[in-house]
């Protein structure tokens, strides 16, 4: 089956790159002025991987400030776009097949062909190459399409989509400037490397009350903790983390709130039988909301999910723990988050003491 996949993509590829594919232009030959429609694709990636990509979002629009800016992302994902200063639009891309009807077959046309398709294509494909991505990239009508050379569909041949190719740095770069290097070659940049990740004051005001509600001592430092992860593999023990949470406890008598998705309740339950000293729960929240909520702590610790990068987004000094991915690369830039890593790269591997460590250098640096 995935061998008849791998030949139907190639197929596709070739046929687009005969019959569709733009001439080839430089980056010093684009028309910066003609460029008032500009689409960014990055619907292939998770949540933390779209936040990476805000602060190159960002430097276009800076580029570009009267630009139309539209951004197609993953149904999931949109959560973390909506409401972006710097997006004028944002398209969703549904990634099974019984999510898509007719109507949104037709929303989605509409939208990649509104004001007759797009000026300029920018497909940040920093992570993996995604076929479905290019097609969007094609159908927009864009004169420009903007891609990296990274992953090509075929090592062989030359490319067939993109007419302006970012070739890779073969240094090793963060992933916040793997999606900057995209899109300098539009001249567009960007020094402030912290993500955008904006709640309404509707959300900001849900987020309040149920801080409120959890009724937790005033006069005390709030630490946040979250515990899960799709992959099991980038998960830190819980029977570790609960000594790590009672150490904060008795250390710096802070309160601890506990935050689980609606699949971590179990986990929770389990997390709840090895700490010693009374923590919080907070509900089950939208990921918009708990951004929100994640506003009122002063410290986070999670593993590197998508958690770490929103709590990031709002500012939060966090302690992440790591395991295959390599901080060095996807860790939040700045220096208030601390990754913690074991010389293994296995997550299981991380010491407590390690975890004591960070969290007594992050409160010491408040």
């Amino acid at each position: 089956m995935r061998s008849a996949e791998q030949v139907l993509k190639r197929f596709l590829y070739r046929a687009m790159g005969k019959f569709f594919s733009p001439p080839v232009v430089s980056s010093a030959a684009l028309p910066f002025e003609s460029l008032r429609r500009i689409l960014i694709v990055r619907q292939h990636d998770q949540l933390g991987d779209l936040l990476i990509a805000t602060p190159a979002i960002r430097a276009v629009r800076k580029k570009f400030p009267k630009a139309h800016l539209a951004v197609v992302v993953r149904e999931y994902t949109e959560p973390m776009m909506r409401n972006n200063p710097h997006v004028d639009e944002v398209i969703i891309f549904y990634e099974r097949l019984r999510r898509w009807n007719y109507h949104r077959l037709k929303t989605f046309w509409l939208a990649l062909r509104a004001g007759g398709g797009y000026d300029c294509a920018i497909v940040l494909n920093t992570v993996s190459r995604s076929l479905s991505s290019d097609i969007i990239a094609l159908l927009s009508k864009a004169k420009y399409i903007v891609g990296s050379d990274h992953l090509p569909h075929e090592t062989h041949s030359g490319e067939k989509i993109y007419n302006l190719v970012v070739h890779r740095s073969p240094g090793q770069e963060t992933e916040i400037e793997r999606n900057l290097d995209i899109v300098r070659a539009l001249e567009a940049d960007e020094a402030d490397l912290e993500y955008d990740l904006v709640p309404t004051h509707k959300e900001r005001i849900e987020a309040g009350h149920i801080f409120l509600a959890l009724g937790l001592p005033e006069a005390k430092m709030t630490a946040g903790v979250h515990f899960g992860a799709i992959d099991p593999t980038r998960c830190f023990p819980l029977h570790k983390l609960a000594q790590v949470i009672d150490f904060m406890v008795e250390r710096f008598d802070v309160n601890v709130v506990l935050i689980a998705g609606p699949n971590e309740i179990e986990r929770r339950t389990f997390l709840l039988s090895h700490v010693h000293h009374k923590v919080f729960s907070a509900p089950v929240m939208p990921l918009r909301v708990m951004a929100a909520f994640v506003r009122h702590l002063q410290l986070f610790l999670c593993n590197d999910t998508g958690t770490l990068h929103i709590a990031a987004s709002q500012r939060v000094p966090t302690v992440s723990f790591h395991g295959a991915n390599d901080p060095a690369v996807w860790k939040p830039p700045h220096p208030r988050h601390i990754a913690v890593r074991a010389d293994d790269a296995l997550i299981t591997s991380i010491t407590i003491e390690q975890v004591m460590n960070a969290v007594e250098r992050t409160i010491a640096g408040r």
